[in-house]
């Protein structure tokens, strides 16, 4: 009686993989990329000319060395600031003044105007004053400050209130003479408006014709 022995496999015949052996190839690889990733990491961390891993923001110099000033877009200005962090500004000084007086704006003046802070003082020519001047100013001519003191200073009883002076603005002095003629009778208080009476009017704020302030 003969055996039958079954075919052999061809050796052309594709030998397939189970899922097992792939899926044990893939774990392979995983583990050398976390492995490698690793050893990545730490070879940096100590290497002294490593890769810096975490952005830093450059910050660009002058040729001079100081920081370049912050860039200014379209809309935006630092006085966009929330007032809680806002520096309040310094008075500018008159050139060549030794004592300098603060300086206001028209804005400044007419806020100071509306809440009755202040007592202003018109530094022009009395014609000029009653052609036009701002609503409760007193005038107090600059040229002739020994002429109006005596009728003006009796009104400013007290020495530390507010005081603005203004003239033509400019390069018109006459409200420096009179800042100063009340610096020396001992105002502590005195301030220049700068712009003058061409700013406020300029401004369209409320102004008073005639001798009375």
């Amino acid at each position: 009686m003969k055996l039958k022995h079954s075919p052999k496999p061809s050796r052309s015949s594709p030998v397939v993989l189970g899922p097992f052996p792939l899926r044990k190839i893939l774990g392979q690889a995983w583990g050398l990329f976390v492995f490698s990733s690793f050893f990545a990491v730490l070879f940096n961390a100590f290497y002294v000319g490593g890769i810096e891993l975490k952005y830093k923001p450059k910050i660009y110099a002058n040729p001079s060395g100081a920081p370049s000033a912050p860039a200014t877009y379209a809309g935006f200005s630092p006085s966009s600031q929330p007032t809680s962090i806002r520096k309040k500004a310094a008075p500018t000084p008159l050139p060549g003044e030794p004592n300098p007086f603060p300086r206001l704006s028209a804005m400044g003046v007419k806020q100071r105007l509306d809440k009755k802070s202040c007592v202003i003082l018109d530094a022009r020519k009395p014609e000029e004053y009653e052609a036009g001047h701002i609503p409760g100013a007193i005038n107090f001519y600059g040229n002739e400050p020994e002429k109006f003191a005596p009728r003006v200073m009796p009104q400013l009883q007290d020495k530390s209130e507010e005081i603005i002076a203004y003239c033509h603005g400019g390069d018109c002095d006459l409200s420096l003479q009179v800042a100063r003629a009340l610096q020396e009778a001992g105002y502590t208080h005195v301030e220049i408006f700068t712009g003058g009476w061409p700013d406020w009017q300029k401004a369209g704020y409320p102004i008073t014709k005639g001798g009375n302030p």
